[in-house]
C-alpha cells in the first residue's frame, strides 16, 4: 500500500450511495451542524469582555432589535409571524429599511439608560475585567428585559399614535417599579460573584415584579394571538443571543473523512456496520498543510451568481479537546461591514467616543487572518468522546450570507483520477458490489482512471482490519 499520509477516507452506507446517486455524479455532501451526529457542532464558546462603551453597545443592539421585531409585530406586519431564526442582528439594512426608527429609537435608549443602576450596569460590567459566558449573558437580559419591553411599547405608541399608556393607573405603577427596581444593583454583583445562592436570592426578589409585568402584558394583549407576544415578552432572549452568533461567524457546512480504513466504530456508526463502502482518495500536500481539489460553489463578487469551480480545499484535523476555543464577541464581530462596528457597536450613542476594542480591528490583515483561525479552530474543536473517530474535516463556509442555505452548494464534486479505491465492509453483497463496480467501471471508460477495488476483513497475524483485493473483478 501507498503512503497512508497521501490518502484521506470516506465511510458510506450503501443505501445512501445509490438513493442520492453519489458515485454516478461523483458527489461529496456538506452537512450543516444541525444534520451531524454531534449536538455541541454548531456550539461558540462566546465570551464578552471590554470596556463600557463595548458592554454598553450590546445593550444599545439588544435594544434596537427588540424595537425592531416590537415595530414590524405590531405596527408593519400584524399578521406575520415572527421568524425566530431571522432575528435583525446585522442592522446595516435593517436602519436603511426603517429611517422611522432612528428618532424613536433615540427616545427609547435614552429612557431605558435613566435609572442610575441600568446606566452603572456596563460600567461595572467593564470594570470586573471578567469574561462573561452567554449563560450569564442571558442572565443579565432576563432581567433587564421586561422593562426594556415596557419602555419600547410605551415610547412607540406616545411617539407614534400618540397613545398615553400612563393614563392606565395600575400600568403606570407597574413601569415605575421596574424602572427603580432596588434589584439592578446587585444584578451584576450576583452575576460576577459565581455563587448560585446568590442568583437564586436575586431571581426571587424579581419574581414579584415579573409576575406583575405578566399581568399587564396579559391585560394589554388580551384575546390576540399570542406567538408573537410570547416571543416578544418572555422568549427575546435567548433567541436574541442565538441569532446573535451569526455576526461573528457566517454559516458553515462541513465534509468528514478519516484518517484510517481500520477504524472499526466508524464502519459501524458511518457504513452501516460494515454493510457500506471505504471511499480512499488521494490527497495533495503543499507546505505542510493536505488539499482535495473539489468542484464547489464560489460566492466571492455579491454581484456576481454563485458558481462551480474547481478549488484545492483545505484537509483540517480535528482537534479534541473538552475545553472549546474562546471567542471574544467584541473583538470577532466579522459579520458585520466596518462602518457599522465604529458607528453602532464600539461606540457611545453620540459617536463622540470609541471603545478600545476597535484597537483590534486596525491592523486588518492581521485581525483576518486571526479572525479566520480562530473559525477553523472552533469548527474543528470536539470532545475527547469522539477521539476515536481519527476525523479529518474539509469546511465550505459562507462568504455572501447565506448561501449554504441551498442545498445545491452544499454539494461538491470530486474528479474521478482522485479517487484512488473502494472498500468493501465485509457484509456488503456481492450483487451491491457488482453495482458500485460498475458504476465506477463507466467513469473509468470515459476517464481512463483505474480506481482499485478491495474486501476488509480482520487479520488473526496483525489483529486488525486489512485489505485484499475484491474477488468480483471476475464477473465484470
Amino acid at each position: 500500500m501507498q503512503n497512508e499520509m497521501n490518502h484521506i477516507y470516506r465511510y458510506r452506507s450503501i443505501d445512501k450511495l445509490f438513493e442520492y446517486k453519489e458515485l454516478e455524479n461523483l458527489e461529496i455532501y456538506f452537512a450543516k451542524p444541525d444534520e451531524l451526529n454531534d449536538q455541541m457542532e454548531d456550539y461558540m464558546n462566546i465570551v464578552w469582555q471590554g470596556d463600557e462603551i463595548a458592554f454598553r453597545g450590546l445593550f444599545k443592539h439588544y435594544l434596537y432589535t427588540l424595537s425592531s421585531v416590537y415595530y414590524d409585530t405590531n405596527f408593519r406586519n400584524r399578521k406575520q409571524k415572527i421568524d425566530i431564526d431571522y432575528f435583525p442582528v446585522f442592522l446595516a439594512s435593517d436602519i436603511n429599511n426603517k429611517p422611522e426608527m432612528q428618532s424613536t429609537f433615540k427616545s427609547i435608549y435614552h429612557e431605558f439608560f435613566n435609572p442610575i443602576d441600568i446606566a452603572n450596569i456596563p460600567s461595572e460590567m467593564a470594570l470586573s475585567n471578567k469574561k462573561y459566558s452567554i449563560d450569564e449573558i442571558l442572565f443579565i437580559l432576563k432581567h433587564l428585559h421586561p422593562y426594556a419591553y415596557l419602555v419600547i411599547d410605551s415610547i412607540f405608541k406616545k411617539l407614534d399614535y400618540g397613545i398615553d399608556v400612563f393614563k392606565d393607573k395600575e400600568h403606570k405603577e407597574i413601569y415605575e417599579e421596574l424602572k427603580y427596581s432596588k434589584q439592578y444593583s446587585s444584578l451584576i454583583k450576583a452575576t460576577n460573584s459565581g455563587e448560585q445562592a446568590e442568583k437564586v436570592d436575586l431571581i426571587c426578589k424579581f419574581e414579584r415584579e415579573r409576575k406583575l409585568t405578566k399581568a399587564i402584558l396579559n391585560n394589554m394583549h388580551k384575546d390576540k394571538d399570542t406567538y408573537n407576544i410570547s416571543i416578544l415578552n418572555f422568549d427575546f432572549p435567548e433567541i436574541y443571543l442565538k441569532n446573535i452568533k451569526k455576526i461573528l461567524y457566517n454559516n458553515f457546512c462541513v465534509a468528514c473523512f478519516s484518517n484510517s480504513y481500520q477504524n472499526e466504530p466508524m464502519w459501524s456508526n458511518y457504513a452501516d456496520c460494515e454493510n457500506g463502502i471505504c471511499l480512499k482518495y488521494k490527497i495533495k500536500t503543499e507546505n505542510n498543510k493536505k488539499y482535495l481539489s473539489l468542484n464547489s460553489a464560489c460566492n466571492d463578487n455579491p454581484n456576481e451568481e454563485i458558481y462551480k469551480k474547481f478549488n484545492n480545499l483545505e484537509i483540517l484535523n480535528v482537534n479534541y479537546s473538552n475545553e472549546y476555543p474562546e471567542i471574544n464577541f467584541f473583538t470577532s464581530l466579522g459579520g458585520l461591514p466596518k462602518k457599522i462596528i465604529e458607528e453602532f457597536w464600539l461606540c457611545n450613542y453620540d459617536r463622540t467616543k470609541f471603545s478600545t476594542c476597535l484597537d483590534y480591528y486596525k491592523n486588518h490583515n492581521e485581525w483576518y487572518f486571526n479572525y479566520h483561525k480562530k473559525a477553523r479552530e472552533y469548527i474543528c474543536t470536539k470532545s475527547k468522546n469522539w477521539e476515536y473517530e481519527q476525523e479529518q474535516r474539509i469546511i465550505l463556509r459562507d462568504l455572501l450570507y447565506p448561501a449554504y442555505e441551498n442545498k445545491e452548494y452544499r454539494i461538491a464534486n470530486y474528479d474521478i483520477r482522485d479517487l484512488d479505491a473502494i472498500i468493501f465492509g465485509r457484509k456488503v453483497s456481492t450483487e451491491d458490489k457488482r453495482k458500485v463496480i460498475e458504476i465506477i467501471n463507466k467513469h473509468y471508460s470515459k476517464s481512463g482512471t483505474n480506481v482499485k477495488f478491495y474486501d476488509l476483513y480482520y487479520s488473526t497475524i496483525t489483529n486488525k482490519l486489512e485489505l485484499k483485493p475484491c474477488g468480483e473483478y471476475i464477473y465484470l
